[in-house]
């Protein structure tokens, strides 16, 4: 994925002044956008070397009062080893808990730079000598060899390809070249004859993939690969493997915003991980719209809201839809996947951004998926939905919405029943003496309403004007009898 929108959580440092917590330092995973589709090591400064300071006005004591507690669970970060550098066109940060006395943040640092280094020269278009860069300039209809590692990361994407019907396409780089994603001087949109060009080079239905031996295969010359959008997630779970298998069990590892957990810290806490709102990402007036929980599980996010381009007052996203070769029309602001697996949630956080909401909700609850959408109206209000772990949160929401209306509901009809008890009037009829009660011009809502009296669905209230107009007719049978 091109745009992450997740902060992990990992150390808060409160300031107290007079007793009361006036500001709230988070030293945290943070992320930021990566710049075009492919990825490389350029040498600009990570995201999080910066640190972010939030001045939280005290009225807000109950974000306050979170944060706080947050920081008192930290105070054992002291603890832990992070290391933290550049890889893939992004950032990457590890953090460890307990480490062993024999670790060292030099020799962590050096195992994952190894890994990661060995990853990159399987997969990273940006090496014109890594495995895939080699595989693209082929044009021969030849079994390809490569690593297993590449050849099973290309399997998952046809296996996402084949789930999402065709939403997640690793080949569609042609398209995005030509919508000029990535490049600052791009102007102008491409004609259709362009896109039906491109559409002719694109399609993961050209690649085959076999593990034993391993290697590729194309169906068609022209076809190429591009695994941005789920190598991040791969190398996310490669690195938590490599600390699993030295005993290091628990950790959270993030690049670019592609995150795992490992176990729970030793304090027996989850490591918790941010989810921004698009509505204003990492501006300091910004709460995250989601903390969630994570004990070996891994959550990647998507989204539109930071690569885009405008043409003549249009709003082109970037992500692009692989059935059309054009940006998806309305797409969600993010979307953010929870799955065991970090490449599978990288990979499914861009198939859900072509799905969108109402498609990607449906697929989520047949396979299972913990999926969030967020999007944001013509109004500029977030909206909100999703399947899992976060339909739950929205189901809480609601039911404490509902709770705090039937109070004031059950305030209101109170107030009103205490207001008749003082006025000594009798209450009456099922409606609570309401509907027949006078109101300030003396007339009742029985008396305004336009149904007729003999048709009024309220049993007893029609009853009762039956009564009521046999008693007048006879009183006027009798005054006329009586003159």
């Amino acid at each position: 994925m091109t745009d992450s929108m997740i902060v992990t959580l990992v150390q808060f440092v409160g300031s107290v002044e007079h007793g009361r917590v006036t500001s709230i330092r988070p030293q945290l995973f943070c992320t930021a956008p990566t710049k075009g589709l492919r990825f490389r090591s350029p040498s600009r400064t990570s995201p999080c070397d910066s640190t972010f300071q939030w001045q939280f006005p005290l009225s807000k004591i109950a974000v306050v009062a979170i944060a706080t507690a947050i920081a008192l669970r930290s105070l054992d970060a002291a603890d832990r080893i992070t290391v933290a550098g550049e890889t893939m066109g992004t950032y990457y940060r590890v953090t460890i808990d307990s480490p062993a006395d024999a670790d060292s943040e030099s020799a962590l640092r050096h195992n994952v730079q190894l890994r990661l280094a060995e990853i990159n020269s399987q997969m990273s278009t940006w090496d014109n000598n890594s495995e895939i860069s080699k595989f693209n300039r082929s044009d021969k209809p030849d079994w390809f060899p490569v690593s297993l590692e590449f050849a099973r990361v290309v399997q998952e994407a046809c296996r996402i390809h084949e789930l999402s019907d065709d939403a997640f396409d690793p080949t569609v780089s042609p398209l995005i070249d030509l919508w000029g994603f990535g490049k600052p001087d791009h102007s102008g949109l491409p004609s259709q004859e362009q896109l039906d060009a491109a559409l002719q080079s694109t399609g993961m239905q050209h690649i085959e993939v076999r593990l034993q031996p391993p290697a590729l295969r194309k169906r068609l010359p022209t076809v190429q690969l591009n695994l941005s959008a789920i190598a991040k997630g791969y190398a996310v779970d490669a690195l938590a493997e490599l600390l699993a298998r030295t005993e290091r069990p628990s950790f959270i590892v993030d690049i670019g915003g592609e995150t795992r957990a490992g176990i729970a810290k030793a304090s027996g806490a989850p490591w918790k991980v941010g989810v921004e709102s698009p509505n204003t990402g990492l501006s300091q007036q910004s709460p995250l719209t989601r903390i969630v929980p994570l004990v070996e599980s891994s959550i990647a996010t998507s989204g539109d809201y930071r690569n885009f381009f405008e043409h003549q007052g249009v709003r082109y996203s970037h992500t692009i839809d692989p059935t059309t070769g054009r940006p998806v029309t309305d797409p969600p602001a993010s979307v953010s996947v929870i799955h065991a697996s970090c490449m599978t949630a990288d990979a499914l956080a861009t198939a859900m951004m072509v799905l969108r909401p109402e498609r990607g909700i449906r697929l989520a609850n047949k396979q299972g998926l913990e999926v969030l959408f967020q999007t944001v109206d013509a109004d500029g209000n977030l909206q909100q939905s999703g399947t899992g772990r976060f339909r739950q949160q929205a189901s809480s929401e609601t039911w404490v919405l509902f709770v705090a209306a039937a109070v004031l509901f059950l305030v209101a009809v109170g107030g009103m029943a205490i207001g008749v008890l003082i006025s000594n009037r009798q209450i009456k009829g099922s409606c609570g003496g309401l509907a027949a009660m006078p109101g300030g011009t003396g007339d009742s809502v029985c008396d305004l309403c336009s149904v007729p009296r003999k048709e009024c669905v309220n049993e007893e209230l029609r009853l009762q004007f039956q009564k009521t107009d046999a008693e007048a007719e006879a009183r006027s049978v009798q005054a006329q009898s009586d003159s």
